[in-house]
């Protein structure tokens, strides 16, 4: 059983389709995390901490809730203008 994707909080100035683009690649991760053996020392950090999805300028935090069987979303806000989008790369000068 794959993971179902809940966000928590809503932030009032996401876009719905940037919402709706990041939940497909959450949905993505929760497929790949429901590959995971349980008993792999994956499971041990992600007790610890969760994870940061950076995607559109917006970093969305989550983690997972085995039991509930749940990628919880519970922190989104947009990315600092000095931070580095992964989507568009800065140029390394040669």
């Amino acid at each position: 059983m794959a993971y179902s994707v809940v966000f928590k909080v809503q932030h009032t100035e996401l876009p719905p389709d940037v919402q709706e683009r990041a939940r497909l690649l959450l949905d993505e991760i929760g497929e790949t995390c429901n590959a995971v053996p349980r008993d792999d020392a994956f499971w041990f950090y992600m007790k610890e901490s969760g994870m940061t999805l950076s995607f559109a300028g917006w970093k969305f935090s989550y983690r997972l809730d085995r039991g509930a069987r749940e990628l919880i979303v519970y922190h989104c806000e947009p990315v600092e203008e000095d931070e580095p989008d992964p989507e568009n790369p800065e140029p390394v000068a040669a």
